[in-house]
């Protein structure tokens, strides 16, 4: 049983807090090890992890290591790979006005993050977040869903057991431990969840001045014309509404078909239901449950409204197993239940086009979708026009949620669906200050010093031609400078007739350039 005491949250805060300020986690080799030691937890936990998911949302092995150990090894592997790269300074020009100076960005952990995981992927949407933050030199707390909690039992065992305590923490708790600790002062909140907790645990970061990533939901569309591959739309529109029965942020909520393809695309995905999970359903391995009861009631509840549309498929609800059919509502009335809130399960509301213009109207006029799905020729105008004039956090082409998975892509929403982006180097820029640096000289000569009064005379007139021209940067200048000494240089041995030396001169300073780059001694 998962306990609600929010005194703990404090002094574990304090000790992480007091661990990053003495610069533990700032080595780039601790961070590394700090990374090894999750992958290893992990991997060594799967079975752990397999059969909490399985008590808790009814997944399988296959499906729980497709869609969260392996997802968050692959995430933790990724930010172990690119660690180097990631954390190296990002060298800048400088204006030539405001030189000499060397001038930098340089990426540094904001302190002590704050991960709130949800339910549904408990594991791949929260520790492979930490993943992030440990690879951008944070401290961190995660604070997993105690809706599924046989799998929060497991996350607190792989951070008692395989990371160091006094810089990464999980507390466990209820709602008034998550109302707490969003309240602290932690230096950065990622938080997954639905958009009206979002909105609550910005508001509470709010008052501390502490930036958040929120990931939120709300309805993805997904649109197949009629030049779509509908084989290929049927497989991956079943898959991705269906997947972890219908518990996904980024599902898709609501399917526009051409009118001229909606009867074979209906026939296509009810066939794929039935090759996917049988007769029943209900007896496969491969279709998980319903989290809890509440979650199941508020579902059936959007079926037994009066929406107005016709159940071609499915509709079955058992509740005692948790278990609700995949189901196909064809026609809702707009204003249903179904049509204007997430339904988070799985239920797909299917609706016909004969004019894209509507239908980009259509989703323009609601909340931005966190992802939107198109089937159909990626060279069609068609296409072109979804997406030039549709707005959502990511726009996937013939496929449906599995843009997730590409550690390469940010992923996050837009508007109503959250802010910010995660996932590979976008994750290590959420939990990443990148401070400025300029590295200025005590040369204070002219022309550099005309930038002090007095600005009489010549004074004057060279600093505003200065800064009239201040768009010219630094390496520019001293390129230029080189360049002309070189030619001066060329000109001057070429009248000698010792046009060799210049070849050797220059040869010299390729040299001297490459040792001083490298930091390679160069002898006398």
């Amino acid at each position: 049983m998962i306990l609600d005491d929010p005194s703990i949250i404090r002094p574990a805060l304090e000790e992480l807090r007091k661990s990053f300020l003495s610069g533990k986690t700032i080595p780039i080799g601790y961070r590394k090890q700090q990374l090894k030691n999750l992958i290893r937890g992990v991997k060594d936990l799967e079975p752990k992890f397999h059969e909490a998911l399985k008590k808790d949302l009814g997944v399988n092995s296959l499906g729980s290591f497709m869609l969260s150990t392996n997802l968050t090894i692959a995430e933790a592997e990724h930010a172990l790979a690119n660690i180097d790269k990631w954390t190296s300074k990002q060298c800048v020009d400088t204006p030539f006005v405001i030189g000499p100076a060397r001038s930098y960005i340089q990426p540094e952990p904001y302190g002590v993050a704050l991960v709130i995981g949800p339910w549904n992927y408990p594991v791949s949407t929260s520790v492979s977040y930490v993943a992030s933050a440990i690879a951008a030199g944070n401290c961190c707390i995660i604070k997993p869903s105690e809706v599924s909690e046989h799998t929060s039992k497991v996350i607190a065992e792989l951070f008692d057991k395989y990371m160091d305590k006094s810089c990464y923490r999980c507390i466990e708790g209820k709602t008034e431990v998550a109302k707490a600790i969003t309240r602290e002062k932690f230096d950065v909140i990622i938080f997954t969840g639905s958009t009206e907790k979002g909105k609550l645990v910005a508001q509470a970061a709010a008052e501390n001045l502490v930036p958040c990533i929120l990931e939120l939901g709300g309805k993805s569309p997904t649109i197949v014309d009629r030049d779509a591959n509908l084989e290929n739309a049927a497989l991956r529109i079943v898959q991705g509404r269906f997947l972890n029965c219908g518990q996904t942020c980024i599902a898709c909520d609501y399917l526009f078909v051409h009118k001229e393809v909606k009867v074979e695309l209906l026939r296509k995905i009810q066939e794929k239901i039935v090759e996917f999970y049988g007769q029943d359903p209900s007896l496969s391995e491969d279709y998980p449950r319903i989290i809890n009861d509440f979650h199941l009631q508020r579902i059936k509840d959007y079926l037994d409204e009066d929406h107005g549309g016709k159940v071609i498929t499915g509709g079955v609800i058992k509740a005692d197993q948790k278990y609700i059919a995949p189901t196909l509502v064809y026609n809702p009335k707009l204003d249903s239940k179904l049509m204007q809130e997430e339904i988070f399960g799985p239920v797909l509301p299917i609706l016909e086009f004969e004019d894209l213009d509507y239908v980009i109207k259509f989703i323009n006029e609601r909340s931005k979708p966190l992802a939107l799905y198109y089937y159909g020729s990626t060279l069609s105008k068609n296409y072109k026009k979804v997406k030039t004039y549709t707005f959502s956090g990511a726009l996937v082409a013939n496929d449906s949620v599995f843009h997730f998975a590409n550690s390469n892509l940010p992923f996050g929403g837009v508007g109503h669906a959250g802010y910010g982006k995660l996932h590979g180097y976008h994750g290590f820029k959420a939990f990443t200050h990148f401070k400025s640096v300029m590295e200025k000289t005590s040369i204070n000569f002219y022309p550099f010093n005309v930038r002090y009064p007095p600005y009489a005379g010549s004074r004057g007139k060279l600093l505003r031609l200065m800064l009239k021209y201040s768009h010219i940067k630094q390496n520019s200048v001293i390129k230029t400078i080189i360049l002309l000494g070189l030619l001066g240089v060329g000109v001057r041995l070429h009248q000698k007739g010792k046009l060799i030396l210049l070849s050797e001169f220059v040869r010299g300073l390729i040299k001297l350039f490459k040792n001083l780059a490298t930091g390679t001694r160069v002898s006398s």
